[in-house]
């Protein structure tokens, strides 16, 4: 293959080199982590006070440096938002450290419902990552990480929509069967706006997934009802070429 063709300069060597870059662990993680024993009622309870933002650190890896980064942003939530979120920023680094590990799964398991009903949407997408790379059980490696690209495809796509100026929660209005003779990348055919089911069993999969693991549950389930009832996805837009009125509607009798 032509590799002046590429659709990224410098092919997957450049974007490996590009994830190492941004694997480079955190150095002295145990100085930022509360222990894994920490009283997560508590941590739920407190609240993240704003620290000095002119606070200077030696060295940027410095996982002090990350944690100050992380109470700018998330000042008035709660500890535990905090404790997740820096054991998530550890947990992408390689090697990750283990007490960062066990206590991201410790805070699932004892305060799975309240991270998943509380966290932004930005958070949940990280959390699905880490499941996704680090997961204890097979569903949530592959939950996790279904999870995970399902939401970075969407935001992808629709981010691009949006220069359209086309609402996104409104379909394009179809011009006949023209838009049949407008190849898809890889040759691919294409999918059955009125008729595919390619969505269905893709969302049905990954909720699969969610509902064998209790651990993962909580996550899987809100990001699998936002995706249920947000009309401005593209899985809430392709309903409006099918025009169901049930599900049940496609099941055999």
């Amino acid at each position: 293959m032509d590799i002046d063709k590429e659709n990224y300069p410098g092919g997957f060597y450049a974007l490996m080199r590009h994830l190492e870059r941004k694997e480079v662990p955190y150095l002295d993680s145990h100085l930022a982590l509360p222990g894994a024993d920490v009283d997560l009622d508590d941590l739920s309870q407190a609240r993240v006070n704003a620290p000095d933002p002119e606070a200077v650190f030696e060295n940027r890896r410095d996982a002090r440096r990350k944690l100050h980064d992380l109470q700018l942003e998330l000042a008035g939530s709660t500890q535990l938002h905090l404790v997740h979120a820096l054991c998530i920023a550890l947990l992408r680094r390689r090697p990750a450290p283990p007490e960062a590990r066990a206590l991201f799964f410790r805070m699932w398991k004892e305060k799975g419902a309240e991270l998943a009903q509380d966290l932004p949407v930005r958070w949940l997408i990280s959390s699905a990552t880490t499941f996704a790379d680090h997961g204890e059980t097979m569903d949530q490696r592959l939950g996790g990480q279904g999870l995970s690209m399902l939401f970075d495809l969407i935001k992808l796509h629709d981010s691009e929509r949006r220069i359209s100026l086309q609402p996104n929660d409104q379909g394009f209005r179809a011009q006949g069967n023209k838009h049949s003779d407008v190849p898809l990348a890889f040759d691919m055919g294409g999918y059955s706006l009125p008729s595919g089911d390619l969505d269905r069993n893709m969302l049905a999969r990954l909720w699969r997934y969610a509902e064998n693991d209790p651990v993962l549950r909580p996550l899987g389930v809100r990001m699998l009802k936002m995706v249920m009832y947000d009309r401005r996805s593209i899985f809430g837009r392709i309903q409006k070429y099918k025009g169901r009125q049930s599900i049940m509607d496609y099941l055999p009798e």
